[in-house]
């Protein structure tokens, strides 16, 4: 019986291959949390796409749509981020979903949460919101119950074949 010879990687390569991404993930979330992209400054951006997709919106869609739009954009950064810290605590072992991955990527993505509000009280064209953390906790939970019904229901492990 012959084995294949198994690569060891240091601990150092497995830290930077699993949580590099979480923190340039952060990186673009602290980004994107600045004054080039508050709501007086996308709405440049937002507001020709709209008037090209919905030329008859009235200036109250326009607000409607643009609030929307903003909300989302809080879920999906903190979705991605939790997708990535469950992955990098998982960091590739062969148990697909334990609870305590999901716990610990959910008290980071709170705790960025929490962070990136704080951060935008002294951004003059932003200010904290509390609400805007709990749309960003909740694109943390999405991605965790995601990631549990992909795991535990979707993907599961194989089966050990039974001695003969």
């Amino acid at each position: 019986m012959s084995r294949e010879p198994t690569t060891v990687r240091p601990l150092g390569f497995e830290i930077v291959r699993y949580w590099a991404p979480v923190l340039l993930w952060v990186l673009v979330i602290s980004t994107l949390s600045g004054d080039p992209f508050s709501a007086q400054n996308t709405h440049r951006f937002i507001d020709p796409i709209l008037r090209f997709l919905f030329p008859e919106l009235m200036p109250e869609g326009f607000r409607a749509a643009h609030f929307f739009i903003r909300k989302a954009a809080h879920f999906v950064e903190f979705f991605v981020l939790g997708w990535l810290t469950f992955i990098a605590c998982r960091r590739g072992r062969a148990t697909l979903w334990k609870s305590n991955w999901a716990l610990q990527a959910m008290a980071l993505v709170i705790v960025c949460a929490l962070l990136d509000e704080f951060r935008q009280s002294f951004v003059p064209t932003r200010g904290p919101s509390l609400a805007d953390s709990a749309i960003d906790a909740l694109g943390g939970l999405a991605s965790q119950i995601v990631l549990f019904v992909w795991y535990r229901f979707i993907r599961r492990h194989p089966r050990p074949e039974a001695p003969a």
